[in-house]
């Protein structure tokens, strides 16, 4: 029953079904279901599996197939979240649960093992909702061709029809910004609607385990955004079914995985509930949404704005202009940053040597709200940053500033900060500047805050307090001046500089930051680094000529794409394939700036060893 067809004959289907050649080249599968029906009360489910092309795969060897059905909201008591009911998992490999017919021409059936009524002690329920899953693919077609592993799943009601609802809550592709291809039970499963029709009370023994407070409560500890951002998960969209639940059903189950420190039915931190039928009484959407919501700090932030408009060196100083306005009411203010009676703190940082990352491990800096300006009026003041280290040809060379700072506010307003304790961070941000003016050209860019942000959140993670520019504001004192610790079995892991920061912190290396579990494969370089001007991901071979060596405290170096590539592949065998390519490590700053690494010979841009290549890019 389950040989395979060697796709010789591309004979047609039944009729009114697609038939042709078979696929001779697979990279993704696609499972349409065409329909369940129902014999004697035993379901059997018609697919069509084919290609990225839609060319009909035939001699698929293995499938597993799931059934559930949900009960509505509120079926199960007042104020209750609808729920999945688990059924069945039936799988057909060398032998079948139920029947399995391969059509040969990119068709199949499978008929289950009996009826749903009674299985798991569920009572079917006819005109409810009910789902069937099927996944294929993690083996191979008999001619050695690889099956990529996909689940599909197919809602219906009463026999087939379109279901008047469904229980869909968040896009995996929502998952995946953080996760890349997650999955599950041994990569079998990579679907959110797969994973709920198992991980429900009909199925798991463990309450832990209901999909809800599950995922909850794994996100408890290292989440990369706060808790209270619910919608970094369950992102608002139409299309689907059960969008902005997390705000409309209130439920002890999914608030107190992440409210741990309640006990609703002791009374513990909460008046005592016994069930969810009064959650929604107190916890409407509206009231949900406002507790969970960022809408009070945009609300103030949207009344502030600083920014850089001039700036030059004079000397080992940097004269700048800083304009202070209110975006929402398009004024400039007039007052000086030290006159500003809202600002609790604003600062101005710069460094110098944009050519060579940087001429110093500590950007200067002032605080706007203790300085007089040197001069300026209606909102545009001017100020000096003096003492900076230039580089070589400070003519043909750039700088960077750096803007930070917090708001005193009382919810939605900006506030007097002596009668008031709430804060806002400001968002960062950073400006170039070249000898005689601003410019946009400056230090490369490897990563922006909306890459970093894919997981953390538009300029979110707030470090030293209120810096969160992780594109360019970071670097002004993270850079290559830092120093590695000569003894450190993994160097990379020991020094601030922030390429090796970056890589080490997201790879779990770094010692002080033991809770750290990056969500996603650590070798896919793009979900961090941006492309250039020219396309190309910024984690390509060569690496830009201003990335400097990596600097050790006993005074020696390591070139710097053995730097790199070393805070991964640590092993002996790696680091000696390095220096036999022209690697130096811990040598002296003359041999590792000596350009002898050949690296991008073999791992460059389209050569046979890419590491665009190599590494498992999406």
């Amino acid at each position: 029953m389950l040989a395979a067809c060697g796709g010789d004959d591309g004979s047609p289907g039944n009729p009114g079904e697609p038939g042709g050649p078979p696929a001779d080249e697979i990279n993704a599968l696609n499972i349409t279901i065409r329909e369940v029906v129902f014999e004697s009360g035993i379901a059997t489910v018609n697919y069509r599996i084919t290609n990225e092309t839609d060319d009909p795969v035939v001699g698929i060897p293995s499938a597993t197939y799931l059934a559930a059905q949900l009960l509505p909201q509120g079926f199960t008591n007042a104020g209750n979240a609808s729920q999945w009911q688990y059924f069945t998992s039936e799988s057909c490999n060398s032998s079948c649960d139920g029947e399995f017919i391969d059509h040969k021409n990119g068709q199949y059936s499978y008929t289950f093992s009996g009826a749903f009524n009674g299985m798991n002690n569920i009572a079917f329920m006819p005109g409810a909702t009910q789902r069937i899953v099927i996944k294929v693919g993690g083996d191979n077609l008999p001619d050695g061709t690889d099956l990529p592993i996909t689940n599909q799943h197919y809602d219906w009601q009463d026999q087939g029809s379109e279901p008047a609802y469904t229980r869909n809550l968040i896009d995996m592709s929502t998952c995946n910004t953080c996760h890349n291809d997650l999955s599950f039970h041994g990569s079998k499963y990579n679907e959110v609607e797969t994973c709920v029709t198992c991980h429900n009370v009909d199925k798991v023994s463990n309450p832990g385990n209901v999909f809800a407070p599950m995922v909850h409560n794994k996100h408890l500890t290292g989440f990369p955004v706060p808790l209270t951002d619910c919608q970094t998960c369950h992102v608002a969209d139409e299309t689907l079914t059960e969008n902005m639940n997390w705000a409309r059903v209130p439920t002890m189950e999914a608030c107190g995985s992440c409210h741990t420190n309640i006990d609703f039915p002791s009374g513990q931190g909460h008046p005592a509930q016994v069930d969810n039928s009064n959650c929604v009484a107190c916890h409407n959407s509206d009231w949900t949404m406002s507790a969970h919501s960022q809408a009070n700090t945009d609300a103030v932030l949207g009344q502030f704005n600083a920014e850089i408009v001039s700036a030059e060196l004079d000397g080992d100083s940097v004269n700048f202009s800083v304009r202070l306005s209110n975006p929402a009411t398009n004024e400039v203010y007039a007052d000086s940053a030290d006159k500003l009676t809202f600002i609790n703190d604003l600062r101005v940082y710069a460094n110098f040597g944009i050519s060579v990352d940087y001429t110093t491990r500590s950007a200067k800096s002032i605080k706007l709200q203790d300085t007089t300006p040197i001069s300026g009026s209606n909102g545009v003041y001017h100020y000096q940053i003096s003492g900076l280290t230039l580089s070589a040809d400070p003519v043909n060379d750039k700088g960077a500033l750096a803007l930070q700072g917090k708001l005193c506010s009382d919810q939605t307003m900006l506030a007097n900060c002596a009668d008031s304790d709430s804060t806002t961070t400001l968002k960062s941000s950073h400006q170039y500047f070249s000898a005689t003016a601003l410019t946009d050209q400056g230090r490369r860019v490897v990563v922006t805050n909306e890459t970093c942000g894919s997981c953390h959140g538009d300029q979110q993670l707030n470090y030293h307090g209120t810096r969160n520019d992780l594109e360019g504001q970071c670097q002004l004192c993270h850079n290559p001046n830092m120093q590695a610790d000569a003894s450190a079995a993994n160097p990379a892991a020991s020094t601030a500089d922030y390429k090796h920061l970056a890589h080490t912190l997201h790879a779990g290396s770094r010692e002080s930051y033991p809770d750290i579990n990056y969500p996603g494969n650590i070798g896919n370089c793009a979900q961090c680094h941006t492309t250039n001007d020219s396309g190309v991901l910024t984690a390509a071979l060569p690496l830009n000529n201003a990335v400097q060596p990596l600097a050790f405290n006993d005074g020696t170096f390591t070139s710097a794409t053995s730097a790199i590539c070393s805070a991964c592949h640590l092993n002996d065998s790696a680091m000696a394939h390095m220096t036999q390519q022209g690697g130096v490590f811990k040598g002296t700053e003359a041999d590792a700036t000596a350009g002898t690494e050949s690296c991008h010979t073999c791992h460059g841009q389209d050569a046979a060893v890419d590491v665009l290549k190599v590494h498992p890019i999406q």
